[in-house]
């Protein structure tokens, strides 16, 4: 019974058969990391597209019919000021949605103060002075403040920077495993091998004749782990993109990478293969040559 079930292991006597399953995992680790690094680098370029050309002005006046007109006046040099695409009011319910995680779910006839918000729009490749659109509207509507949310967006990019560079070292790290596992594995079979390989040396057989059949092998085993992580690495990423579907705002989506971004998955297994390969080749010809 336990050899039918476990059939889709190697045989005892191959040593090497477990290697496309561990080449597998190892570029499926690869992949993930490289996926997620692709994913927040979109994210927050996208971010930063996007936060780039909005701003937001908000009025802070206790009384009400004084915050309104300090909102209109907002309003009026807004929409006069060169660059500015448009300026609205956000209404009282999407302000209280803006707050509502801190502040909970607090209905809009409660009572509470809240500022008004003015949505500010630039025309592309607009360049606006802040500083000096802070002071006009400071001027002109004493409880304004205008936010143009670079504090916020540079600690999103110094924060997507360091996750790029651990995920960079990730890779690094999985691609040096995969070659010392390559290097071991193929120590083992040529200590395995020894003595037949030590009968085709007396009988005239070169060192690049025994290498060829060693890169080959290993070719195959890395074209074999390749397809196998990759497969899996889709799979999951697909996964994540589908669950996150309704979670498209913020962190969430700037960790699921675009299909757009994906195709380059579909070299990965190339590059195992010739990883393996050239691993297999240094280290038997190396070997090869200390036997001499």
């Amino acid at each position: 019974m336990w050899g039918r079930t476990l059939q889709f292991l190697p045989k005892s006597k191959d040593r090497e058969g477990l290697l496309p399953w561990v080449i597998g995992v190892m570029l499926y680790l690869c992949a993930l990391a490289i996926a997620a690094a692709v994913a927040v680098g979109s994210g927050v370029e996208d971010w930063s597209r996007s936060l780039s050309s909005n701003m937001t002005v908000q009025i802070i006046v206790a009384d009400a019919d004084e915050r309104a007109q300090q909102t209109q006046a907002a309003l009026r040099l807004l929409r006069a000021t060169p660059g500015i695409a448009s300026a609205d009011v956000l209404a009282s319910s999407e302000v209280m949605d803006l707050v509502s995680p801190w502040l909970g779910d607090i209905p809009v006839d409660a009572g509470l103060p809240i500022p008004d918000l003015i949505e500010v729009k630039l025309r592309d490749g607009a360049d606006i002075n802040a500083v000096g659109l802070a002071e006009r509207l400071v001027q002109t509507a004493p409880g304004a403040t205008l936010d143009t949310h670079q504090d916020w967006l540079q600690q999103i990019i110094n924060l997507a920077t360091i996750l790029q560079i651990v995920m960079s070292a990730v890779v690094l790290m999985v691609v040096l495993s995969t070659v010392a596992i390559v290097i071991f594995g193929c120590r083992a079979g040529l200590a395995t091998h020894a003595d037949s390989i030590e009968i085709m040396h007396l009988m005239g057989a070169e060192d690049k004749t025994i290498s060829n059949a060693f890169d080959l092998k290993y070719l195959v085993h890395g074209l074999k782990g390749g397809f196998f992580g990759i497969l899996l690495a889709g799979l999951t990423i697909w996964l994540i993109g589908t669950m996150a579907d309704d979670l498209s705002e913020g962190l969430v989506s700037a960790a699921v990478p675009a299909t757009r971004d994906m195709f380059w998955l579909l070299i990965l297994p190339a590059f195992a293969a010739l990883l393996t390969m050239a691993t297999a080749r240094i280290t038997v010809r190396k070997a090869l040559l200390d036997m001499m």
